[in-house]
């Protein structure tokens, strides 16, 4: 497949953001209709501001009057918010709604298709692969919610807009961080992890990115297993030491928080039953279940639930096989790294009650999913030239 030139490369990522905010500027305006109201700013699925979301904004004030406030969520995506709520001068969860709906829909989001297109880059070798990956990106939730109206999904408006990266939480942040330090890693590859020189601003920096990551969302400690990993591949122990330090640099506030909140810093407001968090004697036990693999599906089909499980796990296992092939002859240096990125989320969030619900826990790996999807159905068509060539 030709390769395009840069320039075409970089004005077409400029397009797809065009693409992007027209797309969004029809859902405000409920093309297609998805029920918006409020302005276009707020999806009319919920009576209320959800629980959740009200649980972020207080944390953010919080933050900006000083106070720890006793509540579930970790203080990554309220540290950024702060600044946002603080010229923005919001009192309520409706005034703030809007600035923080701008904010991810416009700006996190059109940096997200930027880094979608850096990381398919490093991956394929192929500027034109790259691009199909961020047009695919760009579009997926619509492609989504097609696929859940034609299979009959009740919850397929809802599901749309949580991928849409509209609503006051923290998951979005935390797929930006994600696709920040991936590209990093993909990006500084030999300075970081071949290298013997320390290349300080470098670590610092993935320090900083991924320690955001972990900062937003728990849940991306999979992805600092990953980097660890990887620097005990190569014995760069004195590095991993060093990013370790400066990781904990960036968790420091969370640490603070839980202090000061909750009475030590290791106690988490997720584990704290007076704020409605899990009351198990086991950590996350109530959350987690291997069960929740296939009981999760029962969202879509009560009655044909374990059979959907079944379908999407032979999708995985299909653009995963053939992917891994595709990429271990083109990319061998990369290829194990994107394996991790793929299972982990995948599974994890597998593991997690509810996750079906929303579907706004995987955007962490969406990324990763559309890469291989595209590296699958290359591998194929190759072998079925190849030989169709030599019948």
């Amino acid at each position: 497949m030709p390769d395009i030139s840069k320039k075409t490369f970089i004005w077409a990522i400029i397009s797809l953001i065009v693409l992007r905010i027209i797309l969004m500027i029809l859902v405000m305006n409920n093309i297609p209709d998805t029920g918006m109201k409020t302005g276009g700013f707020r999806p009319a699925f919920t009576e209320s501001y959800q629980p959740d979301e009200s649980q972020y904004f207080q944390l953010t004030r919080g933050l900006i009057s000083g106070k720890a406030e006793k509540l579930v969520p970790n203080i990554g995506a309220p540290l950024v918010f702060a600044p946002l709520m603080y010229f923005a001068g919001a009192d309520s969860v409706a005034e703030f709604a809007p600035y923080v709906f701008i904010f991810q829909t416009f700006i996190l989001f059109s940096l997200a298709i930027i880094l979608v297109a850096l990381i398919g880059y490093y991956l394929f070798n192929s500027r034109t692969l790259a691009l199909v990956s961020a047009f695919l990106f760009t579009i997926y939730p619509w492609l989504l919610l097609g696929f859940l109206k034609l299979i009959g999904y009740d919850n397929a408006i809802p599901a749309f807009h949580y991928q849409l990266w509209i609503f006051i939480l923290s998951d979005y942040l935390s797929a930006f961080w994600v696709y920040l330090s991936f590209f990093l890693i993909f990006k500084w590859f030999k300075d970081i992890f071949e290298s013997s020189a320390m290349n300080w601003g470098k670590l610092i920096a993935l320090s900083a990115a991924s320690g955001a990551a972990v900062l937003t969302r728990v849940g991306n400690f999979w992805f600092i297993l990953i980097i660890f990993v990887v620097f005990l591949y190569f014995w760069k122990l004195k590095k991993a030491i060093n990013y370790s330090f400066f990781l904990g640099l960036v968790y420091l506030p969370q640490l603070i928080f839980n202090t000061v909140a909750f009475g030590a810093p290791w106690v988490f407001g997720y584990r704290d039953p007076s704020v409605g968090a899990s009351t198990s004697s086991i950590a996350l036990t109530e959350w987690f279940n291997p069960e929740n693999l296939w009981f999760n599906f029962s969202k879509f089909s009560p009655q044909y639930y374990f059979l959907l499980f079944l379908i999407a796990v032979a999708f995985f296992v299909f653009i995963f096989f053939f992917g891994y092939k595709y990429f271990s002859k083109t990319n061998k240096k990369f290829v194990v790294i994107a394996a991790a990125w793929f299972w982990s989320y995948l599974i994890f969030y597998g593991l997690f009650d509810e996750s079906l619900s929303q579907l706004r826990y995987f955007l962490p790996a969406v990324p990763i999913f559309i890469y291989f999807f595209i590296a699958s159905i290359i591998y194929i068509r190759q072998k079925l030239c190849l030989k169709k060539q030599n019948v």
